[in-house]
C-alpha cells in the first residue's frame, strides 16, 4: 500500500536556476501538454532522466506529476543453472531467468493552483544538453523551448534531474502563489510505506530471489512556493560478489538527504556536459521560422511523415534534417542516462521499465540488441559508457562457464544464450555467436581507447574464453573447410552447419584473438598455432545463384527477403572482414542482400533494423541509401517522445542510430599495406546533408575527429589524438 504526507507552507527564500537558454532546438525534446497516466502514453509521450544506475519517466502534468521509478539491478530469477542441458532450449520461469522490474511510482498532487494557470502558455521539455526535464507556465509567452527563462517571469517553473555525482533523482516545483503538495510514494511490489518523518517516506522489500531493495524521498517546501523533493533507490546488488548480493541485506538510508538544489544542478550539469559536449553534429539549418521548427516535437514528427513523398525519396528536406539530429542528440542523452561506469550495462529498455513483466524480460539480448546498444559508444565519443558493459561481461562470466561447462563438459571456454539476466542466467536458445561477438567488440573497443590494461584484463580473457568455446564447435563440411556446428542465423532459417553469420565472427574472433596475442606479446605457443591453423581451414563467404552473399552454406536465400535480421552481413558492419578495397566482389554480393534479399518492408520494420541497414549503407560508400534508412526509422518505429519502437519501445533503435550518424561521416575499419589504420572522412554524405560540421567523433587508434564541409564538399577538418601517427587520413 502507499501513504502520503501533506506539505505545508513554511516559510524560507530560494533561488531559481536557469534553463539553458543556449540549447539549440535539435537539443530539445518538448510538448505543449502533459504526458497522460496511461501504459501506452509512458512509452510514447514521457520523458526520461536517468544517471545509468536510477532513472525516472514523467508525465509533466499541471495538477499531478506522476513519477515512475527505475534502479538498473532490481531483478528477479538467479542464474538459472537449471536450463543447462546440451544444446536444448533452456527452462525458463519466472524463479530463473526473472525479469527486470519496476520499482515504484512518486506522486505529487497540487493545491491551490486554482487561477494561477490561467491564459498561460504550457510547456514541458527536456534539455539534452543538460539532461534537465523542465515544465514551464507562463503568461503570453511563446511556445517554444528557447523561450525557457529560469522561471522569474513564469507562474509555474518546474525542473527534474538525475544527479550522477550525487546519486538522486531531484525535483524542484516552484509557483509564483503558495501551494500545497500531497505527496505518494509507492513500490510496484505491494509494499508498505512507512512514514519516518513529517517530510519523509520509505519503503523496502525482498524478492523470493533473496535480493532486498529500498526506496526514500524527502522533501523540503519553503515559502509555500517552493518544494524540493529528492529520491533515492537502491538494491543488495553487487556484481564483484559470487551471490550477486542475493540474500545480502540491502541497509535502508537512514539519513535524510539535504542539499542546496542549485548546488546540486550545477554540479549535474557540469559532470553531464563534460561528456554530452564532447560531440556536435550540425546539419540542420540555423534559422527557419516554418511549422516544423517551431511546433512540438510530436507535431513535427507527424508533419515531416505526412509532407515527406515516399515514394523516389526525394532528397531530405529541412524537417528530417531537424529530426536527424535532434535524435543523434537524443540517442547519446539515452547512453549517458543508462549507463555510466559503476553501472549495469544498458537493457533493452535503458533503464526505464513500467512492468514486471515486460517484453523478453527487459533483458540483454546477445544475438543483436546488446551489442547494437553500445555501436556508438567509441564512435560517439563515450567510450568509459563502455565500462558497465566490459564490467558486467566479466561478471557474467563466471555464471556463464558454469552454466557452458554443464550443457558442455567436453568444451572449454564460454558460450551465452541468447537472453541474459543481470545474474548472467542464460534464457531460451544457445547463441554460439553470442560470446564471439561481444569479445570481438572488446577487442574494437581496445582499438578506439588504447588501454592495455583493459586489453589485459578484459578484452583478452574474453576473447579466449570464446575462442576456446568455439575451436570445440567446429566439424569438417563436405569441403574439407571447418564449419561451425548447429548454427542459427538468428531468428531465421535452418539450425544448420556453417551458418555464415557463424563463420563470419568465428573469422572475426580468430584475427583478434592473434591480433591481441600480438599486441600482448604471448608468444607463438600451441593456442596460436592452433588459433592460425583454423583460420586457415575455416569456411568462408559464397556468392549465390542472383548474385547475393549467402546466409548459409546452401544456395537457399530468398529474393526479396523482408527479414529483420541481416546476420550474414555482419562482416560488413560491424565486422571487418568484408569492405570494398579489400574484398570487392564479397562486398558487392552484400550489396545485393542488402538491396534485394532484404527489403524494407513488413517484418523489417523494427527499432534496430533501420540502424543496422543504414551502417551497412554507410560501409557500401551509399549516403543517399543511409539516409533513407534513418526515414524509415522516423516514419515507421519512432514514438511521439523520439524513443524507437519495436513494438513495443526497445532503446537499440536509439542507440544504434547514432552509430550509424557517426559511420557515415567517418570511418576507421580498415588499414592499409603498411598497417596503418586508414580514417576516411564524409564517407557516406548523403546528398540532402550539403553544408554542415561535426565535432568530436572518435576513430580507431585513439585519435578525434573534427570536419566541416560546404556543398557537400570538405572545407576544413582535423584529427588528434595519441595515436595520430597509427592513422591514415583519405579525404573524399
Amino acid at each position: 500500500m502507499t501513504l502520503k504526507a501533506v506539505c505545508g507552507m513554511i516559510l524560507a527564500g530560494t533561488s531559481l536556476a536557469a534553463f539553458n537558454a543556449g540549447a539549440g532546438l535539435t537539443d530539445v525534446i518538448f510538448d505543449n501538454r502533459p504526458a497522460r497516466e496511461t501504459a501506452q502514453a509512458w512509452e510514447a509521450l514521457r520523458y526520461p532522466i536517468g544517471n545509468g544506475r536510477i532513472g525516472a519517466m514523467l508525465t509533466g502534468g499541471i495538477a499531478r506529476e506522476s513519477i515512475q521509478f527505475n534502479c538498473d539491478s532490481l531483478w528477479t530469477g538467479d542464474s538459472n543453472l537449471t536450463g543447462a542441458s546440451g544444446e536444448k532450449e533452456s527452462v525458463d520461469t519466472d524463479e530463473t531467468v526473472g525479469d527486470y522490474q519496476n520499482f515504484g511510482e512518486l506522486t505529487i498532487e497540487f493545491g491551490g493552483l486554482d487561477g494561477v494557470t490561467n491564459d498561460c502558455t504550457y510547456i514541458r521539455a527536456l534539455d539534452l544538453s543538460r539532461a534537465v526535464h523542465v515544465v514551464r507556465m507562463k503568461k503570453n509567452a511563446a511556445p517554444l523551448p528557447s523561450s525557457l527563462d529560469s522561471g522569474k517571469e513564469a507562474e509555474i517553473f518546474r525542473e527534474a534531474f538525475a544527479s550522477a555525482p550525487a546519486d538522486v533523482l531531484a525535483f524542484r516545483f516552484t509557483s509564483k502563489k503558495p501551494f500545497s503538495a500531497a505527496i505518494w510514494l509507492g513500490g510496484a511490489h505491494g509494499e508498505t510505506t512507512d512514514i519516518l518523518s513529517d517530510s519523509s517516506l520509505s519503503f523496502s522489500g525482498t524478492f523470493r530471489n533473496g535480493l532486498s531493495y529500498t526506496a526514500r524521498a524527502d522533501w523540503r517546501m519553503t515559502d509555500g512556493t517552493n518544494l524540493v523533493i529528492y529520491l533515492r533507490a537502491k538494491t543488495s546488488y553487487d556484481l564483484k560478489r559470487e551471490n550477486f548480493g542475493l540474500g545480502d541485506r540491502c541497509e535502508p538510508y537512514r539519513e535524510a538527504f539535504d542539499a542546496d538544489f542549485d548546488e546540486l544542478l550545477k554540479e549535474h550539469v557540469a559532470d553531464y556536459r563534460s561528456i554530452y559536449d564532447r560531440v556536435k553534429l550540425n546539419i540542420a539549418p540555423e534559422t527557419d521560422s516554418k511549422f516544423w521548427m517551431v511546433a512540438p516535437t510530436p507535431g513535427r514528427l507527424r508533419y515531416f511523415r505526412k509532407g515527406r513523398k515516399v515514394a523516389g525519396m526525394p532528397e531530405l528536406d529541412a524537417a528530417m534534417l531537424n529530426l536527424v539530429e535532434t535524435q543523434f542528440n537524443f540517442g547519446r542523452y539515452l547512453l549517458i542516462s543508462s549507463s555510466r561506469p559503476g553501472t549495469l550495462p544498458a537493457n533493452l529498455q535503458g533503464i526505464w521499465n513500467n512492468s514486471n513483466k515486460p517484453p523478453w524480460h527487459s533483458d540483454y539480448h546477445t544475438n543483436i540488441n546488446l551489442q547494437m546498444n553500445y555501436w556508438a559508444a567509441d564512435s560517439a565519443n563515450l567510450s568509459e559508457m563502455w565500462d558497465a558493459l566490459s564490467d558486467y561481461l566479466m561478471a557474467a562470466r563466471r555464471t556463464a562457464a558454469r552454466e557452458t561447462a554443464l550443457a558442455f563438459p567436453e568444451s572449454k571456454g564460454v558460450a551465452y544464450r541468447t537472453s541474459l539476466n543481470a545474474f548472467g542466467g542464460g534464457g531460451w536458445k544457445w547463441n554460439f555467436a553470442g560470446a564471439p561477438w561481444m569479445a570481438v567488440m572488446a577487442w574494437d573497443h581496445y582499438l578506439f581507447v588504447r588501454d592495455r590494461k583493459f586489453l589485459e584484463d578484459v578484452a583478452w580473457p574474453l576473447l579466449k574464453d570464446a575462442t576456446e568455446f568455439m575451436l570445440t564447435h567446429l566439424v569438417e563440411g563436405p569441403e574439407g573447410k571447418l564449419l561451425v556446428k548447429n548454427g542459427w542465423s538468428p531468428e531465421h532459417g535452418p539450425v544448420v552447419d556453417g551458418v555464415m553469420h557463424d563463420q563470419q565472427l568465428m573469422a572475426e574472433l580468430l584475427l583478434s584473438a592473434i591480433a591481441a596475442e600480438d599486441e600482448l606479446g604471448l608468444g607463438k605457443g600451441q593456442f596460436d598455432s592452433d588459433l592460425r591453423d583454423v583460420l586457415s581451414r575455416l569456411g568462408g563467404n559464397k556468392v549465390g545463384s542472383w548474385g547475393q552473399l549467402q546466409e548459409w552454406q546452401q544456395d537457399i536465400d530468398i529474393k526479396h527477403d523482408d527479414h529483420r535480421h541481416t546476420s550474414h552481413l555482419f562482416a560488413v558492419y560491424p565486422g571487418k572482414t568484408i569492405t570494398r578495397t579489400s574484398t570487392p566482389r564479397f562486398a558487392k554480393a552484400a550489396e545485393v542482400s542488402l538491396d534485394i534479399g532484404r527489403s524494407n518492408t513488413k517484418d523489417s520494420h523494427r527499432s534496430w533494423t533501420w540502424p543496422w541497414r543504414s551502417a551497412l549503407w554507410a560501409r557500401f560508400g551509399n549516403g543517399e541509401k543511409a539516409d533513407r534508412m534513418l526515414y524509415g526509422l522516423l516514419r515507421h518505429n519512432t514514438l511521439p517522445n523520439l524513443f524507437a519502437t519495436h513494438t513495443p519501445f526497445q532503446i537499440d533503435g536509439n542507440l544504434g542510430m547514432v552509430a550509424a550518424v557517426a559511420e557515415m561521416l567517418v570511418q576507421s575499419h580498415e588499414t592499409d599495406p603498411d598497417g596503418k589504420i586508414v580514417v576516411r572522412l564524409l564517407p557516406a554524405l548523403p546528398p540532402s546533408w550539403k553544408d554542415g560540421s561535426v565535432k568530436g567523433l572518435r576513430v580507431r587508434g585513439g585519435c578525434t575527429v573534427d570536419i566541416e564541409w560546404k556543398d557537400g564538399k570538405i572545407s576544413s577538418w582535423s584529427i588528434e589524438g595519441k595515436g595520430r601517427d597509427l592513422v591514415r587520413v583519405v579525404t573524399p
